[in-house]
């Protein structure tokens, strides 16, 4: 069987894998599996097919990294609707408590000291399950 036989079935084993992961990682290496079958079917040399694979392969990789790493983290977006919301003070004592919020008490702290719980409270951030309040 030819080379480039060999590389297309790889190709489509890791697109095939890729289906059922979704990292599109396997996706980029199946390419590079593409065109190393195709510079065999061309003639290109062993040493010629494995570094094509190889530099599709590296490229690949680190433009997903860098792809990964840009796009926006959606549970930051959904906190960040939360914050300016008012709360509801169901219990609260040094700078700690308990507030009502979309129907569900959460625990809260107080952003600074100068925070008085007398007025209405906003949240300011979300960490963890844990509103951080101010006015």
């Amino acid at each position: 069987m030819q080379a480039y036989f060999w590389w297309w079935i790889l190709a489509a084993v890791l697109v095939g894998v890729e289906l059922t992961s979704g990292t599109f990682y396997l996706l980029v290496y199946g390419i590079a599996a593409v065109v190393a079958g195709l510079a065999a079917w061309l003639g290109a040399g062993v040493t010629a097919q494995l570094l094509i694979a190889a530099v599709i392969a590296a490229v690949g990789t680190l433009a997903l990294r860098h792809w990964s790493r840009s796009t926006a983290h959606p549970e930051s977006t959904v906190q960040d609707m939360d914050i300016g919301q008012p709360v509801q003070v169901e219990s609260w004592q040094g700078g700690r408590g308990q507030v009502k919020y979309r129907g569900a008490l959460w625990d809260a702290e107080a952003e600074s000291a100068s925070t008085d719980s007398a007025q209405p409270l906003v949240i300011r951030a979300v960490k963890g399950n844990t509103l951080v309040l101010g006015n």
